[in-house]
């Protein structure tokens, strides 16, 4: 499943998908960064989506400032 998320004045891809035991969830921005991991339950994988947009946008933005 794909979904929009919006945790960035960019939109990022997020795709959810059921590993057994597990869910799995892929980020991709629109730079092209992708980013991948394992959460218990649908709405953890949402948060660590999240997470990992907020994490990957600062690092992006950072980048841009002194690189």
């Amino acid at each position: 499943m794909d979904e929009l998320f919006h945790p960035t004045p960019d939109v990022a891809r997020v795709s959810l998908a059921d590993a057994g035991q597990a869910w799995s969830w892929r980020l991709t921005t629109p730079a092209g960064v992708r980013v991948a991991g394992l959460a218990p339950d649908p709405t953890a994988a949402r948060r660590s989506a999240a997470f990992a947009a907020s994490a990957v946008s600062a690092l992006e933005r950072t980048r841009r400032r002194w690189f």
